[in-house]
């Protein structure tokens, strides 16, 4: 029972969130909000093994990539008492990238605490004025800077960031915040074989963004998910998500083999679908694929992400646990 109503207050905490009117476009969570966010670089959190498991990775993510995906997640670093660090690099589309930074540290006692980075920007972009006439060109540049803390309450894992949003545009540029909400639930559910975590995340909750003239809301997003664990090597991931600028919920499917290849060597494949990525694109979408390697706390991660006739994205992880 006590566990029951732990894992009911924290459902009820993250749910509880404002709908001020400015945090959320026009019409959300419908095709008439499509295109009407800001900082749209906030929309595909980093990390190489999210993105294989087709972006199912709200009660999988632990250590420092949970800053990004879910702050709960930091809270596992108790059990282990080891810091954790990783860097990323996405190639995406249009020769955009996304670069991403991540620490988290345990605080025997109190919790855990974590500080992130994420660096968005791509190719030169041509500029043209009011009439149409072509000026200078500019890079397009995006920033955020996070702050987290995670800590268990009995089993539940419960955990909070706030970040700081910039992004630039010709020689317009604006800055906002934003507050990342998450609960984990390990072994909520018992089966015969075996057992299911849930958990609850919403990210990029915060005030619109003004650039220039125009002011937009931010990409809210509210994540439910669980992790089936089949066996010690097999795992299946379900999630779902909402985002404000989408018209529906978008189901998002995982699964991992992870076992042992050596002394202290870990190998894992990857499998994943997400149903939000295949709206609107024509050819082979929604898939996602991938692998990682682990060995004495040092992790690496790979993710192929096909957009169809947009072409395909390669990401990369690499992370270190000590």
């Amino acid at each position: 029972m006590a566990r029951l109503r732990a894992a009911a207050f924290a459902a009820l905490a993250l749910l509880a969130v404002p709908a001020r009117a400015s945090f959320f476009p026009n019409s959300p969570f419908s095709e008439k909000a499509a295109g009407a966010t800001a900082a749209p670089f906030l929309k595909n959190p980093p990390s190489a093994r999210a993105d294989a498991l087709g972006g199912a990775y709200s009660s999988v993510v632990e250590g420092s990539e949970a800053l990004f995906w879910n702050p709960a997640g930091m809270a596992a670093q108790e059990e282990s008492l080891k810091s954790d660090a990783v860097i990323g690099y996405d190639a995406l589309l249009a020769s955009s990238y996304l670069g991403s930074l991540g620490f988290s540290r345990p605080l025997p006692g109190w919790g855990v605490i974590g500080a992130g980075l994420l660096y968005g920007s791509q190719s030169s972009q041509q500029g043209y004025n009011a009439v149409g006439d072509p000026t200078s060109s500019f890079t397009p540049a995006d920033l955020a800077a996070s702050l987290g803390f995670a800590s268990r309450i009995d089993w539940v894992r419960v955990g909070a960031a706030v970040k700081i949003i910039h992004s630039k545009v010709g020689d317009a540029s604006g800055t906002t915040f934003a507050a990342d909400l998450g609960a984990q639930f390990p072994g909520a559910v018992a089966t015969a074989e075996g057992p299911i975590d849930l958990a609850l995340a919403v990210a990029n909750l915060g005030p619109a963004m003004s650039i220039g003239s125009g002011s937009d809301p931010l990409p809210f997003r509210a994540q439910i998910g669980a992790r089936w664990h089949i066996t010690e090597v097999i795992t299946a991931m379900l999630d779902n998500v909402m985002v404000s600028d989408q018209d529906a919920f978008s189901p998002a499917l995982g699964m991992q083999a992870r076992f042992p290849v050596g002394q202290d060597i870990f190998a894992a494949g990857r499998l994943g679908y997400n149903v939000g990525r295949t709206r609107g694109i024509d050819g082979l979408t929604g898939l996602a694929a991938g692998f990682g390697l682990e060995w004495a706390g040092l992790r690496l991660d790979y993710a192929w992400v096909p957009y169809g006739d947009l072409g395909m994205t390669n990401r990369v992880s690499l992370g270190f646990a000590w």
